[in-house]
């Protein structure tokens, strides 16, 4: 009985060694490829540098000095002079938007690989050339199922470019 015990032990000190080494070792590869499996940060090039919004603009104060006032001399109107030009009024931002929207707007080419222009708003149609990543373009209208833009570049070329692949830019 004795012997039977002896070996009993030696066969449960064996199988709990083994799995004790094979669960170490299961959690220490997991570790080691848990940490090599997220995305390494994205690279910013000089290219690609974020500009300033309006509204960031906005947000920083405005370093101002104090300005001595000095006094200034009376002025006497001669009968003969014009009178002095009225400045036009500003635009109201609803009135913007309706120019905006009916001369179209300026946009960025966001797709990384760039984009296709096509001389109609299908993908079979011929293509006219290329635009690279960040090209500025005007938006003139876009197709009635709103899958294809129709965009004017700098250069005075006008093509459709498939919608969803720029941001517009204020």
């Amino acid at each position: 009985m004795k012997r039977l015990s002896g070996l009993l032990q030696f066969m449960l000190g064996f199988v709990m060694g083994v799995a004790i080494l094979v669960g170490g070792a299961t959690a220490v590869a997991y570790m080691l490829l848990s940490g090599m499996n997220s995305n390494p940060p994205k690279p910013v090039f000089t290219e690609e540098k974020k500009e300033e919004t309006k509204e960031e603009k906005a947000a920083k104060p405005i370093p101002t000095t104090p300005v001595q006032e000095q006094p200034q001399a009376e002025v006497k109107e001669s009968p003969k002079a014009a009178p002095a030009p009225k400045a036009s009024p500003k635009p109201s931002p609803e009135a913007r938007k309706r120019e905006a929207t009916s001369s179209g707007y300026q946009a960025r080419v966001t797709w990384q690989s760039g984009l296709s222009l096509r001389s109609e708003p299908t993908s079979e149609s011929t293509r006219l050339g290329g635009l690279d990543y960040n090209t500025k373009v005007s938006v003139v209208e876009t197709s009635s199922d709103g899958q294809w833009q129709r965009i004017r570049l700098s250069d005075g070329r006008e093509g459709w470019i498939k919608a969803g692949n720029i941001s517009r830019v204020e």
